[in-house]
């Protein structure tokens, strides 16, 4: 090897030596990476190029086989990290504050970032950053990260968000008992600030009782659309063990008595190995058909559906009319 070739070489070995210390930097930092001088940017362009770097939001990078091993939830996490790092006088608010909490766990509000700001006009949003117009900026640290008080990001979540999406974040709150009902109801009766009518309804109600996201969403879908709340996680007697009880997500009790059953399909049971049953997929299908078939030995009429379908509602309550689940009123 020549001298010319020997200096290239020790360059190409520095040059590689610097990009993997940055990357595993930010890799134990659980941020992403960006560039803080020239020579960096022209090191992060080389390595998108070469396919080595993905740009994950705005002007933040990650090595694509790593990020992609992260769950959404945490891959947004690194993302506000990171935006806090650059910025470290932004208080996130909203569902960026709320993912920092862990109460928000829909992947649509993981696309932008929300700051509070303190001026009510004249504030442009850009890229994919969005802001909230606050009066008070009094914020705690979440992981690192300035965010509104707890309270502060449950009301603004649920008085500007829909009636599903506000009280799957209500429920994960109750559910992870990170406060009470009543300390919420108090919050939302004197914090300042406009909608309150909406996030008042639905905190009445907010039971807590759900058991993810996916069922505190179709949960809200069902109240939007008029129909008798249903009971949430009804036990149902085990016909061969007294002892044991099929749980089921909800339910109603008609005027004339009948039991309706209704239950969220959990597709994820059937592709997360750790969820079968003895460990493999045909005893959890057959599990799963045993507990049915016990459900309808109490239940007069059970219905299945989709998250997509209550996404997209139409579908949930065409579902819901055919099989005569009542409304109120």
């Amino acid at each position: 090897m020549g001298q010319i070739e020997k200096i290239r070489y020790g360059h190409r070995m520095k040059t590689n030596n610097t990009f993997r210390t940055l990357c595993e930097t930010a890799e134990q930092h659980r941020i992403c990476v960006w560039a803080r001088t020239d020579p960096q940017r022209h090191m992060i362009q080389r390595r998108r190029a070469a396919q080595e770097l993905i740009r994950v939001f705005s002007n933040l990078h990650a090595r694509p086989t790593h990020w992609n091993t992260l769950p959404r939830h945490e891959q947004y996490r690194r993302i506000i990290r990171s935006l806090a790092a650059q910025h470290p006088n932004w208080i996130f608010c909203g569902m960026t504050a709320a993912a920092l909490y862990g109460v928000n766990t829909s992947q649509r509000y993981m696309d932008t970032a929300l700051i509070a700001t303190s001026r009510s006009s004249h504030v442009r949003d850009y890229s994919n950053i969005r802001h909230l117009y606050l009066r008070d900026h009094t914020y705690v640290i979440v992981d690192g990260v300035r965010v509104t008080p707890l309270d502060r990001t449950i009301f603004d979540c649920v008085r500007h968000l829909s009636l599903p999406d506000g009280l799957a974040v209500l429920e994960a709150t109750l559910r992870e008992q990170l406060c009470t009902k009543t300390d919420l109801m108090e919050s939302f009766t004197t914090l300042p600030g406009k909608k309150r009518t909406a996030a008042l309804r639905a905190l009445t109600h907010a039971t807590g009782r759900t058991e993810n996201g996916g069922e505190a969403f179709a949960y809200g879908v069902m109240v939007e659309a008029g129909y008798t709340p249903p009971d949430l996680q009804v036990e149902i007697p085990h016909p061969d063990n007294p002892m044991r009880v099929d749980r089921v997500d909800f339910a109603w009790r008609t005027n004339d008595g009948r039991l309706i059953v209704a239950e969220l399909d959990g597709r994820v049971k059937y592709k997360d190995s750790a969820m079968y049953v003895n460990g493999n997929l045909p005893d959890t299908v057959i599990a799963e058909k045993e507990r049915e078939e016990r459900i309808q030995l109490t239940a007069d009429t059970l219905f299945r559906f989709s998250f997509v379908e209550a996404l997209q509602r139409e579908p949930l309550i065409r579902k819901m009319n055919r099989y005569g689940v009542p409304r109120d009123g």
